[in-house]
């Protein structure tokens, strides 16, 4: 497989994770794929990926990552779910500036995105996600 349809593969996986750890992250990679060129750019990408990896998630760009992901759903789903998605949502706003995946707020929050926005109304760019992949406890 080329570097560039993998890079594209593994962009396609990580870029709401990369969005959820911060933004200006989220726009180098994809200002890199507006510029790459040769198969080596694409390597440079695949890399800068990995490194994305060790990064905290950042509270502010968690939270717009999970209303971007919202839209997905917001013309399916009911009130109650819909009620329930900004709930959760609301308790993620006490998140330290910087955190993992394991707080209990974020980990509920992307549980009831990955067991029942997704089930109710699958996605499959979504189901790829690797954010929505590592919530603790689960299996997509």
């Amino acid at each position: 497989m080329s570097a560039r349809k993998e890079a594209e593969l593994e962009w396609a996986k990580q870029k709401y994770d990369v969005m959820a750890k911060g933004y200006q992250h989220y726009s180098r990679i994809r200002d890199s794929f507006r510029e790459a060129k040769e198969e080596e750019d694409y390597n440079v990408i695949l890399d800068e990926l990995g490194e994305m990896e060790k990064l905290p998630y950042s509270r502010k760009a968690f939270l717009n990552t999970a209303e971007h992901v919202w839209g997905y759903f917001k013309k399916s789903a009911a009130l109650e779910e819909k009620n329930r998605f900004f709930d959760l949502l609301t308790q993620c706003r006490s998140l330290p500036n910087e955190f993992l995946l394991s707080q209990p707020e974020s980990a509920k929050l992307l549980s009831y995105i990955k067991q029942t926005l997704l089930v109710s109304y699958p996605n499959p760019y979504l189901e790829q996600s690797a954010l929505l992949k590592k919530v603790p406890g689960t299996a997509l």
